[in-house]
């Protein structure tokens, strides 16, 4: 049975001070445990506002894995709405460019003074790895990157390139949080993030537009007759679903190579895979009605209640 998130919120201290973390992270930011408490509270909140779906597949996780994966993955939400949300572009760098030194370079002292960073550093354990710094730095580089960009982007393998950066770089990241270590599952949570920021950049069509961005790839609209500005003004054509279709199926192959690597990855790492069953769904209902990317129906990901049934379903079932 999974946890449900108060538990998650209460619980977030004591697991990490089973493993050493809190009393280090208190030494170092002068937090309390119940500042903690409430940084891991306040990263589950964001999880489940800003990816309702992410935070189903996170609350199926075992439960001492839960609050640091939430840290995790709010701190991908984090860093991903930035360039969105921001007034300019400077502003959106400076913003990530201070998450970026914050959690791979700035001081213990000056992550607390964020939530999501402070929880964070406590499921790292205080002063991240080399290899957790990796993925951060990737991860939030990406964005940078995205923040920086006057125009689409140019091919599939560019798209491909950002999302394995940023999505598969945050569930390698969660995997170190939570100690899995273990080349089969990186392998295949690098496809899975692929496959998930792939779907996520299609599912943000409609948002992007009304932003005056797009993410469908400049090579494939110029081959299918689609210009920027009739994205931007969201009008469907055979066009733009042909375009979709092509970002759809490499979300697919990922997807498909994920999957195929289920049975080699060890059982502490399987749950982690969970979130292909959103993936999966989103890209079934895509197709279904004929790659409209302009369909907000299918964008929203259908009835909330049916997709928690699926997920708890493959979840009970450890199927992937």
């Amino acid at each position: 049975m999974a946890p449900n998130p108060s538990s998650i919120a209460r619980g977030a201290a004591r697991v990490a001070s089973e493993r050493g973390r809190i009393s280090r992270a208190s030494a170092s930011t002068s937090a309390s445990t119940d500042d903690l408490r409430a940084a891991f509270r306040h990263c589950v909140e964001i999880v489940r506002a800003r990816d309702y779906e992410t935070y189903l597949c996170t609350l199926a996780l075992p439960r001492a894995s839960a609050p640091a994966a939430f840290a995790v993955r709010a701190l991908n939400a984090e860093t991903g709405s930035v360039v969105g949300n921001a007034e300019s572009v400077d502003a959106a760098v400076a913003r990530l460019m201070w998450w970026r030194e914050t959690m791979t370079a700035g001081s213990a002292g000056t992550r607390a003074g964020h939530p999501v960073a402070l929880a964070t550093l406590a499921a790292l354990g205080n002063e991240p790895n080399a290899r957790a710094r990796t993925w951060m730095r990737r991860m939030i580089e990406a964005r940078i990157a995205d923040a920086r960009s006057d125009g689409p982007p140019r091919t599939i393998a560019d798209l491909e390139r950002y999302a394995s950066d940023a999505h598969g770089s945050a569930l390698t990241l969660a995997l170190d949080a939570c100690g899995v270590r273990n080349a089969d599952a990186d392998h295949a949570v690098s496809h899975l993030g692929q496959a998930i920021g792939l779907s996520a950049l299609l599912r943000g069509t409609v948002a992007h537009a009304k932003q005056r961005r797009c993410y469908l790839p400049s090579d494939a609209c110029a081959r299918h007759g689609v210009s920027t500005e009739s994205v931007y003004r969201m009008e469907p054509s055979e066009g733009v679903r042909n375009v979709a279709h092509e970002v759809a199926s490499a979300a697919k192959g990922h997807l498909d190579s994920a999957r195929a690597m289920a049975s080699r990855v060890p059982d502490d790492a399987k749950p982690f895979l969970l979130q292909a069953v959103p993936v999966g769904r989103y890209l079934d209902a895509l197709e279904a009605r004929d790659f409209d990317v302009f369909d907000e129906a299918v964008a929203k990901g259908g009835a909330p209640l049916l997709t928690q049934g699926a997920i708890a379903w493959h979840a009970f079932k450890r199927a992937y």
